[in-house]
């Protein structure tokens, strides 16, 4: 048995080599995609180095509406500042990429099985989205490959020494996407279902790592700029707009601040990111407590359409991507089968990818139920919980774009794994070796 964990070990590792090496590859050959927060990354980060001053400083608090999100400007800054150029940074997100695969293997062999762990980091290696994404900037790939490490910490070590780590890591993660939270208090919730007795101890540790995190990196800004910060400070900016707009999917080119709804802030200019979010903060709150129907009635639109396509990173196989406000791909839905012989290159992939990305929803799903129709209530929660909490989580706060769900994706693929081998397999005598 040891002998095969040795070799399946093996394996994992010879995947993340060749899925780092292909992605390295892929980014040479079809180059850096930019995108409308990458645009905003890469001017934040000229400002923090004209400033010589790390992200939060002191010109984009000052006269600017929120605090973005702060690991991702810092290190698109090192890049430019130490090599002029943003490459460097995304070989790092490419190396970053390859190790979110190895992880989600890691965590897959720890909860489950050898065998599902070979599938989940196979089908995630393969997932066409995901080639797409290691050539832009965004904070997704480090804020992920941050939490599954601190994750993968949480679940397979049980001194308190390294449930303080995995709190650093997770503060960290936060530091590049205010997402990772959601691992670490899923995390806690498991520690109080099924630790019994130790789920104090771990939790303090676990909370005391991250307490730490926050501040070191909260007085060092402090220090600079007079304000505490440690992670992106937007949520009151996108719950303001989800008081007057109507659609549940976000919407580019128009005017942010439309006069006369809580959006805008008279003379916005002269003011703080902290004062503006502070008045949106108390004007939200107060539209909240007189509407709190009208504002519900819009998750489950956000939630479908941040689920009904994974297409954002698709554009990276296109050759014409020079302004990020054209790198979207758009479908032909209604008349796909119509229009299918007169489709781009482009359009041919997102179509695999599409189709590839619902059969990992529907797996997932039944990955799910499976785990809970046996009664594999310890093994289901993390997963299950992580994917629909977090979910619930980001369209109870911002509208529902499609690549915000990216941090759960992980889970999404081992879910898959886990029906995938159980159908392989269901006629074996090791029935699911679990």
């Amino acid at each position: 048995m040891e002998k095969n964990t040795y070799q399946n070990n093996n394996i994992l590792y010879l995947i993340t080599g060749l899925y780092c090496l292909a992605l390295i590859l892929f980014l040479a050959v079809w180059g850096y995609t930019p995108t409308n927060d990458g645009d905003g990354y890469i001017e934040f980060a000229q400002i923090c180095i004209k400033n010589k001053q790390l992200y939060p400083c002191m010109a984009l608090i000052q006269g600017h509406p929120f605090i973005w999100n702060i690991g991702s400007i810092n290190l698109t800054a090192l890049s430019l500042l130490l090599f002029n150029s943003l490459y460097p940074l995304l070989v790092l997100l490419c190396i970053m990429k390859a190790i979110t695969a190895f992880l989600i293997g890691k965590i897959s062999q720890k909860f489950f099985s050898d065998r599902i762990a070979i599938i989940a980091i196979s089908i995630f290696a393969l997932y066409p989205n995901n080639w797409g994404q290691s050539t832009t900037i965004l904070s997704e790939i480090p804020m992920i490959c941050l939490s599954l490490c601190a994750f993968y910490i949480a679940i397979a070590k049980e001194k308190v020494f390294y449930l303080f780590v995995a709190g650093l890591i997770f503060g960290l993660a936060n530091w590049f996407r205010p997402v990772a939270i959601v691992y670490m208090g899923t995390l806690i919730l498991y520690y109080i279902f099924f630790i019994n007795k130790k789920w104090i101890k771990k939790s303090f540790s676990l909370c005391s790592g991250y307490i730490l995190f926050i501040g070191i990196v909260g007085l060092e800004c402090y220090h600079r700029t007079g304000f505490f910060l440690y992670q992106a400070e937007s949520l009151w900016f996108n719950m303001a707009e989800s008081t007057y707009e109507p659609s549940v999917a976000p919407q580019y080119g128009t005017n942010p601040y439309p006069k006369g709804t809580i959006r805008y802030i008279e003379n916005m200019d002269k003011k703080s990111a902290i004062e503006c979010n502070e008045i949106w903060k108390q004007r939200s709150i107060e539209w909240l407590k007189q509407h709190p129907f009208k504002y519900l009635k819009k998750i489950p639109g956000r939630l479908m359409y941040m689920y009904y396509n994974d297409m954002d990173n698709i554009i990276a196989f296109s050759r014409v991507k020079e302004k990020a406000e054209d790198n979207y791909v758009t479908l032909p839905y209604k008349n796909i089968l119509q229009r299918f012989t007169s489709l781009s290159a482009v359009q041919y992939i997102a179509i695999i990818n599409l189709v590839y990305y619902w059969l990992l929803i529907i797996f997932s799903i039944h990955g799910g139920y499976f785990l809970i129709k046996k009664h594999e209530y310890k093994k289901a929660f993390l997963p299950v919980m992580i994917i629909i909490g977090g979910s619930l989580s980001l369209v109870l706060a911002i509208h529902g774009e499609t690549r915000f769900k990216a941090p759960f994706m992980p889970f999404i693929f081992i879910l898959a794994a886990v029906y995938i081998t159980s159908w392989l397999y269901k006629n074996k005598s090791h029935e699911y070796n679990y």
